[in-house]
């Protein structure tokens, strides 16, 4: 079987995350499965793939139609095993520093499909608009929660830095960069 990589990968994974895939999988294995369609293409997991295959790991597809959830069960692993405990957390951060190609998912589909699965597309609405001159900045803050969102606008001349730093760095190197800087310029004052 010849699995391919999508060529439309909606996931931009950068050097951090792949370095942190890699990691999560030389450290504590396999973790999850990847998704293919009937044409071996990869639909969810290109990541994960490319880094299994760097390493030379094992491959085996397991055919399904969709109508039942496929467990993997880790023999090798318990529910105090510290690499269990390792590898719950970085299923989770790895899939937390990679990020969305926004143009590439507004080329399939349109801001109201993405918006029924709560997805910012850092694009401004007119709400957006309004909300921006009458508080100076754009922020939700969700109920029960310890974070807040805050969407940005950068000169269509930059996108190329902005966009190369993102993806070297992933979305929390530049929530770190912006908080330090914030953080730098309060404490100066």
């Amino acid at each position: 079987m010849n699995i391919k990589t999508d060529s439309r990968n909606y996931r931009i994974h950068g050097d951090k995350n792949k370095a942190l895939i890699n990691k999560s999988l030389s450290e504590c294995g396999a973790g999850r499965s990847i998704l293919i369609d009937k044409d071996d293409v990869i639909i969810a997991g290109n990541g994960v793939y490319e880094q299994a295959q760097a390493l030379g790991l094992k491959v085996r597809v397991i055919e399904s139609d969709g109508s039942e959830l496929i467990a993997v069960k880790r023999t090798d692993l318990t529910t105090e095993d510290e690499r269990r405990k390792l590898l719950a957390f970085a299923d989770n951060q790895t899939s937390d520093t990679s990020f969305f190609d926004v143009n590439l998912l507004l080329d399939d589909f349109n801001t109201d499909d993405l918006a029924v699965w709560e997805l910012d597309t850092g694009l401004f609405s007119d709400n957006t608009i309004d909300d921006l001159e009458t508080n100076a900045f754009a922020g939700t803050i969700k109920e029960n929660s310890d974070v807040f969102t805050v969407s940005f606008s950068f000169p269509k001349e930059k996108q190329e830095q902005v966009e190369g730093y993102i993806k070297t760095n992933g979305k929390t190197g530049i929530v770190d960069l912006i908080l330090n800087l914030v953080c730098q310029s309060v404490e100066a004052k």
